[in-house]
């Protein structure tokens, strides 16, 4: 008889969950005496396990299966063809006797006293026994050498389990309030309880693999707990302040952060293509200014205080990427239709060899409040040079970048001349 080793055993359990949909998971549990033929069920794995990945310590393990082969009406009933099994009328009690003959497409009897075949026969099917072979649940199975240790301690990687972030901003004039939100999700096949949670940021490299399909969550729950941080690797790992239980085919929320009055602007940008500006929302990721950790990457809200009753309206969402300290977070909010901007080349001419373009900008801002619009203006090939703008510009991605100050409910025109020397074939950054 195998020894069992269930989760009940268990002293100590931790998580570390990746992004990309697999997770580490670390956990000692006491070993109990040993049978006399060295075998050890190790009970109550995720279904996504990957065996492969298995490191045990405390046990020297000669030899690993993985039992993945779980009762099911049908597998019960195929291990049952050319076995006796009962069939119990549900309304008299009375049981009747037969031989399975098939069970693929309803079931095919042989009456034991008739020899009779008998198709669709109704009642309570019952079994004596469960067949070799057919198991609960998932398990490892172990062949023991010896023990070296109390405590099993097992390491094993599993699918089945992940991590995102969803950033939610209130926002104000000129600062804003910031709540980080992790969502965790289990669908490995198995429930965690009391374990200590960390989440691993960053991008793992893996080998490719077929990953299974997502099943219904059937709970979601939320806590406010912020954990704490350090660099690990070349990655960013968030340990979570108490341990949590996260159930099978459940989301968890988990506050990751929060921060108060934190600096911002707003940010109009245009090209020669644009009819209104895009706005980005743009806030320094540092200490001095409230946050100082590494983000994450993940779906930043955006919301707007409104100042007379006090009410927020929703003004746009973006995707961020995972952004260090000292980085400038920029999230595109949308449009603003109450900036609009006209540009036209008024003049192309070639002279001494050169080639020229004599661009216009026409800005018009109906806003109350005066803003700072960015001009991004695409070159074509060959070497070029500014030689008359209205306005201070400089070379950025081998572009054109003008920042032009527009006062409330006015308009402002932008002039620059570019020449181009096709002659030359420089990349200029």
């Amino acid at each position: 008889m195998p020894t069992m080793m269930p989760s009940i055993l268990t002293k100590d359990l931790a998580l570390t969950v990746y992004n990309d949909g697999f997770a580490l998971i670390q956990e000692v549990r006491t070993i109990p005496p040993l049978s006399d033929d060295h075998l050890i069920h190790y009970l109550d794995v995720p279904q996504l396990i990957e065996p492969n990945s298995l490191q045990v310590k405390g046990l020297q393990v000669a030899e690993l299966n993985y039992e993945y082969d779980l009762v099911d009406k049908f597998k019960l009933l195929e291990k049952y063809v050319g076995r006796k099994i009962k069939l119990v009328d549900k309304e008299t009690g009375v049981e009747k006797a037969y031989r399975l003959l098939s069970a693929q497409n309803g079931l095919v009897l042989e009456d034991l006293v008739t020899h009779e075949i008998v198709l669709d026969a109704e009642g309570e099917t019952r079994l004596p026994d469960l067949p070799d072979g057919l198991i609960l649940n998932p398990t490892l199975v172990w062949r023991i050498r010896q023990q070296t240790a109390e405590d099993a301690r097992v390491t094993y990687l599993t699918r089945g389990l992940s991590w995102d972030v969803d950033y939610v901003a209130q926002v104000r004039e000129n600062d804003f309030d910031l709540t980080g939100w992790v969502t965790l999700t289990n669908n490995s096949g198995m429930t965690y309880r009391d374990a200590k949670l960390k989440l691993m940021a960053g991008t793992v490299h893996r080998v490719p693999r077929h990953i299974q399909k997502s099943v219904a969550y059937i709970q979601e729950e939320t806590y406010q707990i912020e954990p704490e941080h350090q660099a690990f690797a070349d990655y960013h790992l968030y340990t979570m302040p108490e341990k949590v239980t996260i159930k099978d085919h459940q989301q968890k929320q988990l506050q990751l952060l929060s921060a108060y009055q934190i600096k911002s602007k707003m940010v109009y940008e245009v090209d020669s293509y644009s009819d209104h500006p895009n706005v980005y929302f743009t806030f320094e990721n540092s200490a001095a200014n409230e946050l100082g950790i590494p983000l994450p990457k993940g779906r930043f809200k955006l919301y707007k205080e409104n100042v007379i009753d006090g009410s927020s309206e929703f003004i746009g969402e973006d995707n961020i990427s995972h952004t260090a300290v000292g980085e400038i977070v920029r999230i595109q909010s949308g449009e603003a239709f109450d900036i609009t901007v006209e540009s036209d080349f008024v003049a192309e001419y070639k002279k001494d060899g050169f080639e020229y373009e004599e661009v216009v900008y026409q800005i018009r801002n109906q806003k109350e409040q005066a803003i700072d619009l960015v001009i991004n203006h695409s070159t074509s090939y060959g070497y070029f040079d500014v030689i008359e703008s209205t306005h201070e510009w400089i070379r950025k991605n081998g572009d054109i970048r003008i920042v032009v100050a527009v006062p409330a409910k006015s308009e402002v025109e932008v002039a620059f001349t570019i020449r181009y020397d096709r002659t030359l074939e420089v990349k200029v950054n």
